[in-house]
């Protein structure tokens, strides 16, 4: 695939269109297209295409980029591209492309040597947008500050306030934790919030099944 292809995908999906139905838009099919692009001859030329257009006008070329970017990485996890795409979340500042962007890195299987301090600190954001999909994107790194950052709401009391951060902290263990980790979400079970309760019996199952201990929850 070659460089004009790319920038004539990404002008297709963000193009503005009126239509009935989405799918049927010129921009939908370009999303669908660009899901299935697998070329990692790619890379480079999205980087310098991200890297060129970084002016707040260009936002949505960007997140289209990304969007071709981060479903590469998904495939294919190249540990270049996958350092590139976490210090573009330094750089982002709008709430869509950056709960977009981590919303794919939860699907990105991450080295734990690669540091994800920009994840954990978004975890934190004051947007409930960034913050939901920060927790979730640490499920893709199992990391010590990964752990740690998701074991802060987990262990928060007020069930309530908290009630989706706890979830998908709950979720996002579930995927990195080891054995050692289920006492921290075993306080859970017992939850009287049912999705609470239904997150944590779900993490603790695929730890076990994950380590090997196949015991049913009660």
């Amino acid at each position: 695939m070659s460089r004009l292809y790319i920038e004539e995908l990404i002008q297709r999906m963000i193009i503005k269109e009126e239509v009935r139905s989405s799918d049927e838009s010129i921009s939908w099919k370009a999303y669908r297209e660009a899901e299935i692009i697998n070329d990692v001859s790619l890379f480079p030329i999205l980087k310098e295409l991200i890297l060129m257009n970084l002016k707040s006008k260009d936002k949505k070329y960007r997140n289209a980029a990304y969007f071709i970017m981060g479903n590469l990485i998904k495939y294919v996890p190249d540990i270049e591209l996958i350092v590139f795409y976490l210090k573009q979340l330094e750089i982002e500042t709008d709430k869509y492309i950056l709960s977009a962007m981590l919303d794919r890195i939860s699907n990105f299987a991450i080295p734990t040597y690669i540091p994800v301090k920009i994840i954990a600190s978004l975890s934190f954001h004051e947007k409930w947008l960034i913050r939901h999909s920060a927790i979730k994107a640490l499920g893709s790194s199992a990391t010590l500050e990964s752990k740690k950052t998701l074991y802060y709401y987990i262990k928060q009391e007020d069930e309530k306030a908290y009630k989706y951060e706890i979830i998908y902290a709950n979720a996002s263990l579930g995927k990195i934790g080891s054995m050692e980790d289920v006492s921290i979400i075993e306080q859970h079970l017992k939850s009287k919030i049912r999705d609470i309760k239904g997150s944590a019996e779900f993490a603790i199952q695929s730890i076990r099944e994950r380590n090997g201990t196949y015991d049913l929850i009660v």
